[in-house]
């Protein structure tokens, strides 16, 4: 997959040839012995000669469309790869590889439909493959995610990009970017025959004023003939790490990861990592990542005993030692059987990689974990647009994580592998309503809705319109609770939203119904009485504080305090007694601070019983009929709305509702359910 299986895939398991003589395009064996060096480029010019030729068995000519879509896989060209394994397939090559390979080029063309179809074709040669499954996942995710909002914006940084292959964009303190190129006017002069272009290496981008610079080489002992790129640099800008491959003099084995210190203004002569060092391996490093302390890199190796073909590690600067500690695997929560790559550590811990492991939307795809160590939470797919069907990768962001960049070789760009910059829509959450007469459903106006949040202390208090209609603008990561009122009406009752987890901006929508008062007893239960007494005990005058609040709460109101009595005396007796008992009740409001106007007592007697069966004359020997207990229910006051229209002197009068937005339906306003 051109210059990525040096820098991406890391595929380099021995050295690659530095001396390409000119391949022989006649027969099939020599294609295939530029295929196997990975000359990808020569190999292709011979397989196209061998699948022209009309001598050619026929055996071999579909090998050849095999191997050519191969090629153009290996340099990333989905397109064309796509073509030539379905040229293959119908010209009846049999390997079960070319049905797997043809559907993953589907993918990587973003036709998922035809890639599902496709891999059950495949699974019905190999029906054990797990990659299978996943893939047709990711096929099916890609099209439930496609019309799903997302808050990224996406564009090709077009003054970084070239016809060739520019990725691996790198923070360099605040004042440019670092990127990796194969670009021509760089160090080699000899074309690197995986990809058929120049060798990669380090350019930078000087950032003035918000805007990129057209990249500029980088000078000095870091850029060898050979391939060099994807670094990062320590937070002051004075160490810097990034990958080499094959020998800064070309004869070294696979890829390293190197360290240069910054010297005045230039770098001083790069050395090797000490875990990496031994000149016997024939794995590779790469893609170092940096923790904002400086005392983690994170990297990417097919050093035996992973789990995959290329996972993430992580090693620690030993202090006491001034050295760095051996590579440990980052565990199976990040890696899996297939590659992980690109890793980049954000300031806060967050951990941002590629991978072909996990369920994507097509060849390489962008996750984000949070952990530290071994132990990561699952990773999370970054979705469309930052992910595509092609391969997406080398994702770095800034602190606010809202910007940054990341390399893709999708649709739309200028040449190979393109850099992209992405950004961030602001996050936006309202959330509105109508207010409705319960009964009628009419609409509210002047109705009032008040809004907490558990953030801080705010109320914040909306007046319904003409239309019924409120809005209030909220707060992200937020609970909040919102509750209405109306004069004559009874308050709603409390409702709950939250803008918590959301993760793109929503219009939340919270209606209230509102029950008008009638004039009828409210059930107020607790307000008991001794027998043969009128006073308040200590558990009445609970009850009547809370009845105090809720006379405050709704001002207009006028109520009856009805009191009762059991029936053990003659009616008369009772009649007085529940009379002096409501006049106990009042007298406690009264001094509670309410207004005696909107108080009128009553007595009852025995006339309206709790417990009906607890009719006597005079008295009930014995108990006989009630209990003690029952005849305690009786004994009681209860409270029975008068008017709903009460207002003192001293009451201002009452705004009229907020006037309505203009709209043709006189309705709520455009965008309210």
């Amino acid at each position: 997959m051109k210059l990525r299986n040096t820098f991406l895939q890391l595929a380099i398991v021995a050295m690659l040839s530095v001396f390409y003589g000119c391949p022989n395009k006649g027969d099939m064996k020599s294609a295939n012995e530029n295929f196997n060096k990975k000359e990808f480029a020569a190999a292709l010019d011979a397989y196209k000669n061998v699948y022209g030729d009309k001598e050619v068995s026929k055996e071999d000519k579909k090998e050849a469309a095999f191997r050519i879509a191969e090629c153009y896989r290996m340099k990333s060209d989905f397109k064309n790869a796509e073509t030539w394994y379905k040229k293959a397939l119908k010209a009846g090559f049999k390997d079960p590889t070319c049905q797997y390979r043809y559907a993953e080029a589907l993918k990587n063309n973003q036709n998922y439909a035809q890639a599902i179809i496709e891999m059950k074709e495949y699974k019905k040669l190999v029906s054990n493959d797990p990659r299978a499954d996943r893939m047709i996942t990711g096929c099916e995710d890609a099209l439930k995610w496609k019309n799903q909002k997302t808050r990224y914006l996406v564009e090709n940084v077009k003054e970084l990009n070239t016809k060739f292959s520019d990725f691996a964009p790198a923070y360099y303190k605040n004042n440019a970017l670092y990127i990796t190129t194969d670009r021509e006017a760089g160090k080699s002069k000899d074309d690197y025959m995986w990809t058929g272009n120049k060798h990669v290496d380090l350019w930078y981008s000087e950032l003035k004023k918000k805007k990129l610079s057209a990249p500029i080489f980088l000078e000095g002992l870091v850029n060898s003939p050979f391939n060099d790129g994807v670094c990062c640099f320590d937070k002051k800008g004075t160490t810097m790490y990034y990958t080499q491959c094959n020998g800064r003099k070309g004869d070294g084995r696979g890829c390293k990861i190197w360290f240069t210190t910054l010297k005045g203004k230039e770098w001083e002569e790069p050395q090797l990592m000490p875990f990496c060092a031994n000149p016997n391996d024939t794995f590779t490093y790469g893609h170092p990542s940096l923790s904002e302390d400086g005392n983690i890199l994170y990297f990417t190796s097919d050093k035996p005993g992973g789990l995959g073909g290329k996972d993430l590690y992580f090693s620690n600067f030993v202090k006491k030692s001034k050295t760095w500690g051996d590579p440990i695997n980052l565990g199976d929560s990040v890696n899996t059987e297939a590659d992980e790559m690109f890793p980049f550590i954000h300031p806060d811990g967050t951990l941002y990689f590629a991978s072909n492991g996990h369920v994507g939307l097509g060849g390489l795809d962008i996750f984000v974990t949070k952990g530290q160590g071994t132990n990561w939470s699952t990773p999370k797919n970054m979705r469309s647009p930052l992910n595509s069907g092609a391969d997406d990768f080398a994702f770095i962001c800034d602190n606010t994580k809202e910007n940054g960049f990341f390399s893709s070789n999708r649709e739309g760009g200028r040449g190979q592998d393109d850099i992209w910059r992405f950004s961030m829509t602001p996050l936006v959450f309202t959330i509105s309503g109508v207010v409705r007469d319960d009964s009628t459903k009419e609409i509210l106006p002047g109705s009032k809705v008040v809004m907490t949040n558990s953030y801080d202390t705010t109320r914040m208090i909306a007046i319904t319109d003409a239309n019924g209609y409120y809005k209030f603008t909220l707060r992200a990561n937020t609970d909040y609770e919102l509750i209405a009122s109306k004069e004559d009406y009874y308050d709603s009752r409390l409702e709950s939203q939250t803008t918590k987890g959301l993760e793109v901006s929503t219009d939340l929508i919270q209606d209230f119904t509102l029950k008008q008062f009638t004039y009828e007893f409210i059930k107020v239960e607790g307000i008991y009485y001794d027998l043969d007494q009128a006073r308040i005990r200590p558990d009445a005058a609970l009850i009547l504080d809370s009845l105090v609040m809720t006379l405050n709460k709704y001002p207009r109101l006028v109520i009856e305090l009805g009191s009762h009595t059991d029936c053990r005396a003659d009616s008369a007796y009772n009649i007085r007694l529940s009379q002096a008992r409501s006049d106990s009740a009042v007298a406690y409001l009264v001094m509670k601070g309410v207004d005696p106007e909107r108080l009128v007592a009553k007595g009852y007697g025995e006339n309206m019983l709790a417990v009906e069966k607890c009719k006597c004359d005079k008295s009930d020997p014995g108990n006989k009929i009630c209990s003690e207990e029952e005849h305690q229910l009786n004994r009681r006051t209860t409270v029975r709305i008068l008017s709903t229209k009460f207002r003192s002197r001293n009451t201002p009068p009452e705004p009229p509702p907020a006037p309505s937005p203009k709209n043709k339906n006189n309705s709520r306003p455009p965008g309210g359910r």
